[in-house]
């Protein structure tokens, strides 16, 4: 079995802080730490930002991404401050993560760090509270564990260290963290490498980071069941959709931040990524039969292809960042494989000349890649940048409206935002408008000043009771109505 050498670990880990460091610069200098909230964020602040009042929290979502945000918010940090704590601790991740592979795969753990923290939704939601960058990193840390288990023996404390990430990945992914365990106990078995202490603690890990969710859904719906059928009713889980679903994650792999894509096309860029990916993780392949380290190679593939798998086959909700755990997990054989055509070409008998150029090539084509990464991320930010911070100028008007008195904002849009910005209570309005006097009486009765905001290019009839309080500019021709 060839493992690197001493000397290509200690380089290796030092290259990869670079990369961690020169992500975090990149996120720093390419991305605005003021942007206002998007809707995922809004409702995952306002269960703990002081001041703010809970908004809904389907039973598709997990608590543990608030964790990350709770001690900065809870010391009166403001969301810029949140956002740059955020960009600091995921490159910090970014960097533990990756050197667990570099025992295995030397300097291919550099490269794969450089392909993953490159790519655009990886800097892109470096610095937001969503929990996908963390479940990838995560990811990667547990593979990486068990590759090593597979390539060089079993540690000391492994068993206890897969426990405890699969437990942080339940808590703030529950789904992901079944599909990563059930990669991390069955690749073993397969290989007639598992122990029973490794089963277990990767069984007790999965129940201790799903234990908060089941407690908390179950009170709310009556009983597990009842909430795991709210959960995939409200996730988009359950749905068989691979064809559509396919050509919504091809076409949304140079944006926008969100699908679907109304008319997706298949982008060039986007075709090119998934080609040489494959490419990659086949070069990587090959070199691992020959080195016998296939089985350690086969964990992230195997649990890439699983995690991807659960969202483009089984759910009807398209967005990049589901991608991000397979994504960081493919991006290890990719990544080994890029450095085995570098030291291919250079190991090779041949001339000096096709040496040369087959090195360069490779450089040439990262570069670019990077190149084109670092515009897509600068176009998806500037993307999604007006609509939620209309939408949060929105809100501010609300609070000022309310004056510090209880409130309840129907949004027509953004709702989140708007009633985070508010702090205010807040729904969506769905079909209150049909019964809007009631609703209100009701709310009033109990105290609670009720607002209505409308986002339209005209101002509509105010409805029973209520007067058009505020006008908020939004884009283009639309604005922000409020009534109360």
């Amino acid at each position: 079995m060839s493992l690197p050498r001493d000397s290509e670990i200690a380089t290796a880990r030092r290259l990869i802080v670079v990369v961690g460091l020169a992500a975090l610069v990149a996120q720093l200098l390419m991305f605005s730490l003021d942007r206002s909230p998007s809707w995922d964020e809004a409702i995952y602040l306002s269960q703990v930002a002081p001041g703010a009042q809970p908004l809904p929290f389907v039973p598709s979502r997990a608590r543990g991404i608030t964790f990350l945000a709770l001690p900065v918010l809870q010391l009166g940090g403001s969301l810029g401050q949140l956002r740059l704590f955020l960009a600091i601790a995921s490159a910090a991740a970014l960097i533990a993560a990756f050197r667990t592979w570099v025992p295995i795969i030397g300097f291919g753990a550099v490269a794969a760090a450089f392909l993953f923290a490159g790519a655009w939704p990886a800097l892109f939601y470096g610095s937001e509270l969503m929990p996908n960058l963390w479940m990838a990193l995560i990811s990667v840390a547990a593979t990486g564990v068990l590759a090593r288990r597979l390539a060089d023996g079993a540690g000391r404390h492994d068993e206890l260290v897969a426990g405890g990430l699969v437990a942080l990945a339940a808590l703030i992914r529950p789904l992901d963290a079944v599909v990563l365990t059930a990669a991390l106990i069955l690749l073993p078995i397969a290989v007639r490498r598992a122990t029973l202490p490794w089963i277990v603690h990767l069984v007790l890990g999965l129940i201790a980071g799903w234990a908060p969710w089941l407690v908390e859904m179950s009170a709310r719906f009556g009983s597990p069941i009842e909430a795991f059928a709210a959960a995939a009713r409200l996730g988009h889980t359950g749905h068989w959709s691979l064809f559509e679903n396919a050509r919504q994650y091809l076409s949304l792999s140079d944006g926008p931040t969100i699908g679907p894509v109304h008319r997706p096309g298949i982008p060039v860029s986007g075709v090119l990524w998934l080609v040489g990916l494959v490419f990659l993780v086949g070069i990587a392949v090959r070199a691992a039969i020959r080195r016998t380290l296939l089985p350690a190679l086969v964990v992230p593939i195997a649990a890439g292809i699983a995690l991807a798998a659960e969202y483009i086959v089984f759910t009807d909700a398209q967005a990049p960042r589901f991608l991000l755990p397979a994504l960081a997990l493919l991006a290890i054989p990719a990544g080994s494989g890029l450095v085995s055509i570098v030291t291919g070409t250079r190991d090779r008998q041949q001339a000096q000349p096709v040496r040369f150029v087959g090195g360069a090539v490779a450089a040439i084509a990262v570069i670019a890649w990077a190149v084109v990464q670092l515009a897509l991320a600068a176009r998806g930010e500037a993307a999604v940048i007006g609509p939620p911070a209309s939408a949060e100028r929105a809100g501010v008007r609300v609070r000022k409206l309310s004056a510090g008195e209880p409130c309840h904002v129907y949004a027509e849009g953004s709702f989140p935002i708007v009633g985070f910005a508010a702090g205010c209570r807040a729904a969506p309005l769905g079909k209150v408008l049909a019964a809007w006097k009631d609703r209100a009486d009701h709310l009033e009765r109990d105290g609670v000043r009720v607002f209505l905001v409308l986002h339209r290019t005209e101002a509509p009839p105010s409805p029973d009771g209520t007067a058009l309080l505020a006008e908020v500019p939004s884009q283009g021709d639309l604005r922000w109505f409020v009534y109360g």
